[in-house]
């Protein structure tokens, strides 16, 4: 005997556990529809081949999964942009990089270097906004890389390679340096809750500031005459990464915060 078909008012209401917005995502994604539409076909009926990869999509969402692995994206600046579990997820915050860097930097040609760069969010979006920048963005992972230059195949003013932090950078050539870099501490209780996120690129020594430390040192040797350092940090680590900048010789340190009104932003300038 064959089984009535699910409708998408049906297969939604079995998503109780999670967020309908995600259910719908899930779903749209499966169907190859928008969530819009979604909203508007409650009384449509799904295929069983459909049915059977909402659900198994549904089950990784609600075992805690972050949506953006299961449908493969995360939109940042108005973009969607590949991700897997080789790189972190784009956040909102992160944005303020964006959004601040084109504020405080003039639009002319630029060279800009986007340390550590995941999936390439932060560099390909400055690139995208500024196409008298040159943007040159690295890490340390091979695969992370792959996903960054799958996601700039349409940005011609950016370019990849692999390496730890600055190491393979011309000294005095950056006129910007913008790094989000591993800043929660080993030990931390939000990292319970990135359990999917690869754990290299959310970590970092010393109370979370090995690789700020390291990144402020080096920038030094990178950055032109009243060149600037843009950094992410976590927003209990404000006044230590100021006292960092002070110690390492940059001036005219301004911050910022994030969305939700927490300490974010760091730009400071090199003499």
């Amino acid at each position: 005997m064959t089984r009535s078909l699910s409708t998408v008012r049906k297969l939604l209401s079995a998503a109780a556990d999670i967020p309908l917005i995600d259910a719908q995502l899930l779903l749209g994604f499966v169907l190859g529809r928008s969530r819009s539409w979604i909203i508007a076909h409650d009384n449509d009926v799904v295929n069983e081949k459909s049915e059977k990869q909402f659900r198994g999509k549904l089950k990784r969402r609600m075992s805690g999964e972050p949506i953006a692995y299961i449908l493969g994206y995360q939109e940042f600046w108005s973009r969607n942009f590949i991700v897997d579990h080789n790189t972190l997820i784009p956040r909102p915050e992160t944005e303020c990089m964006v959004e601040v860097a084109l504020e405080q930097i003039p639009n002319k040609p630029t060279t800009v270097l986007d340390l550590g760069t995941g999936c390439g969010a932060i560099g390909i979006s400055l690139a995208n906004e500024r196409c008298e920048w040159m943007v040159i963005a690295n890490d340390l992972s091979i695969p992370a890389l792959k996903v960054a230059q799958k996601n700039a195949l349409d940005t011609p003013n950016i370019s990849f390679f692999q390496g730890d932090w600055g190491e393979a950078i011309k000294p005095r050539s950056m006129n910007l340096i913008i790094c989000n870099p591993p800043y929660i501490e080993y030990g931390d209780s939000h990292l319970s809750e990135l359990k999917y996120e690869p754990l290299n690129a959310l970590v970092s020594s010393e109370y979370g500031l090995y690789d700020l430390k390291k990144v402020i040192k080096e920038s030094r040797r990178l950055l032109v005459k009243d060149g600037v350092l843009a950094l992410e940090h976590g927003y209990r680590q404000r006044n230590k990464v100021c006292q960092l900048l002070v110690d390492y010789g940059y001036e005219n340190i301004q911050t910022f915060d994030d969305l939700g009104g927490r300490p974010r932003i760091i730009l400071a300038r090199f003499q």
